[in-house]
């Protein structure tokens, strides 16, 4: 049989519990809001090249970042293909995951003429960017730096 004082315990218990999930939602935010601050700001001119690893064809790469909110990046990359072929390429890349100065960037866009969707993860740091991307009959990476 359950006494007043054993009820009485079991109401605060149930009262408290929505402290509790308060207070660790409130400590998730403060700790969110610490690892966000870390991000960095990958807006400008980047510079490296592209490779297939698919075909071992590799090339300069050309990239422009503009950060159109917190959590997406406007990125334009431009190259060249055999020495001689240029290639241009818009996506929008947004932030999976970041702490410590280093953010995780994903995207992924369908070409549309049968050549698939191109998907691209990326690992970046104020100053290096290293990209992993596939496509329908290719896979390769990007690696660049921020242009001085």
């Amino acid at each position: 049989m359950l006494k007043s004082r054993d009820f009485d315990s079991l109401l605060i218990g149930v009262i408290e519990m929505p402290r509790r999930v308060l207070g660790t939602m409130f400590a998730l935010c403060v700790c969110a809001g610490t690892a966000s601050a870390q991000i960095p700001d990958l807006s400008g001119k980047w510079s490296g090249y592209w490779q297939s690893e698919t075909t071992g064809h590799t090339g300069p790469l050309h990239v422009r970042f503009r950060q159109l909110d917190s959590e997406t990046y406007r990125v334009s990359f431009h190259g060249r293909f055999a020495k001689v072929v240029p290639f241009w390429y818009a996506t929008k890349f947004h932030v999976a995951g970041a702490g410590d100065g280093v953010v995780q960037l994903s995207a992924s866009q369908n070409l549309g003429l049968g050549l698939g969707t191109f998907t691209t993860t990326a690992l970046a740091t104020a100053t290096s960017f290293d990209a992993r991307y596939s496509a329908r009959k290719d896979s390769g990476r990007f690696v660049m730096s921020r242009r001085q």
